[in-house]
């Protein structure tokens, strides 16, 4: 039996890799150490028993690191200090071995962070946030839950590392600037109990989700993806990077490519969440239609690239046949599906310019409301002029606002082209 224990904000990546794994042996009444692994990209402890029982995760403050016996290598080959690791010298030198080796992992993490394909995609994003009423630091605030049958304490945490690295998973921090509790955990309501030295409140507040921006979306910002609510960070990255995969554009394969990457509709999974891999490629791969997904071909993407019209065969009911590869390795396969797209001022279709227009051709408050929201979300003019409207600005000193607004039936403006006006005149 395969065990994997998630660490992710519960232990620092140079913990995890630290970390000890024990079976408690009832007979010897004892812990007993059993191998594991560390998977870094996870953040996951793995390991294999065939017993039950009682396991538990042993974090080692005092680690044994490689820099101690680089600095240890200083000292004269005869000295006991170099030779061995169990010598009163290197115990001295471990502490600073320690620190560096944490510093280092930590300067590491920062430089992966630079690189999308790099960033840590278990970094916090999502997490829960009770609004109070006006606290000060001066004030003893106490944090319950009711499990059921008794209310139990919320751990109010002192620092970001705390919070960041919390290896029970519990607790949350307190932000005295915006009055917020913040936790990674949902905990549902809570009760809050707030005294100082003149009067002593108890509130329930429920918990509102809250977004902690991260290395993904200043890669967003870079590309003008923004993450959607409660979007998490492998499913933004993939968004991100379909900016490449899936160009948009203002023609029709782009529009298409725009509309489904903002609204989630490129695929890669399955119903069962899982993702759609091609896994013998010696064999043809077959996406069948059974829901009339009408998958766009042009979408059709095997590791991400396009294929050939001469790589595939569509049936006359939309399934698709993607032709053996023959390259003897596993595929990732994505597509656009289920996307319907209208012009609107398509008159032929009926009940869409119904949708758009009274029966005396003037605009409905529909048309009006789309084209407010098409002009708020992605404007494509610089502003708006309103054309039934003549304004004169006496306010300016030269007077020479919107001075002159002509009209249908007015005469050439030709003659006004070299015309100034002097205000002194």
């Amino acid at each position: 039996m395969k065990v994997r224990i998630n660490c992710a904000n519960r232990l620092s990546n140079i913990h995890g890799k630290n970390a000890a794994i024990c079976r408690y042996e009832e007979s010897e009444q004892q812990w007993v150490l059993i191998e594991h692994e560390w998977d870094e990209d996870n953040k996951t402890l793995i390991f294999e028993t065939g017993y039950i029982g009682v396991y538990g995760v042993f974090i080692n403050h005092y680690w044994y690191t490689s820099l101690t016996q680089r600095m240890a290598d200083e000292y004269p080959i005869w000295t006991k200090i170099r030779q061995t690791k169990n010598s009163t010298g290197q115990l001295f030198l471990n502490f600073f071995g320690i620190e560096l080796e944490t510093v280092q992992d930590y300067l590491e993490w920062i430089q992966e962070q630079k690189y999308i394909q790099t960033a840590d995609l278990k970094a916090l994003d999502w997490i829960y946030m009770y609004q109070l009423p006006e606290i000060r630091t001066s004030d003893v605030i106490n944090a319950t839950r009711f499990n059921g049958m008794e209310n139990i304490d919320v751990t109010v945490l002192e620092s970001l590392k705390e919070f960041f690295y919390n290896d029970r998973n519990e607790g949350g921090i307190l932000d005295y600037e915006e009055n917020k509790f913040y936790t990674v955990k949902n905990h549902g309501q809570l009760t809050f109990n707030i005294s100082n030295e003149s009067s002593t409140v108890s509130i329930k507040i429920n918990p509102t989700n809250f977004h902690i921006w991260n290395a993904f979306d200043e890669f967003g910002l870079l590309v003008g993806v923004e993450r959607l609510y409660l979007e998490k960070n492998a499913d933004y990255k993939e968004r991100i990077l379909d900016v490449f995969r899936y160009p948009s554009g203002t023609h029709d394969a782009g529009l298409t490519n725009g509309i489904a990457r903002d609204l989630r509709m490129i695929q890669r999974k399955d119903k069962t969440e899982k993702y759609i891999k091609w896994k013998d490629d010696s064999k043809d791969l077959l996406l069948k239609n059974q829901s009339q997904k009408n998958i766009d071909v042009r979408t059709l993407r095997i590791d991400d690239e396009n294929i050939n019209e001469g790589q595939y065969h569509i049936d006359s009911v939309g399934n698709i046949r993607v032709y053996a590869l023959n390259q003897n390795k596993q595929h990732t396969v994505s597509f656009i599906s289920n996307l319907e797209k209208y012009e609107l001022f398509n008159k032929s279709n009926e009940s869409l310019y119904r949708m758009m227009f009274q029966e005396d051709g003037q605009a409905t408050f529909t048309l009006f409301k789309w084209v407010e929201y098409i002009n708020t979300i992605a404007p494509i003019m610089w502003d708006r002029f309103k054309w039934d409207e003549g304004y004169w600005d006496a306010i300016d000193k030269s007077l020479t606002g919107l001075g002159y607004v002509p009209n249908i039936w007015d005469s050439n403006i030709e003659i006004w082209k070299g015309y100034k006006f002097d205000s002194d005149q």
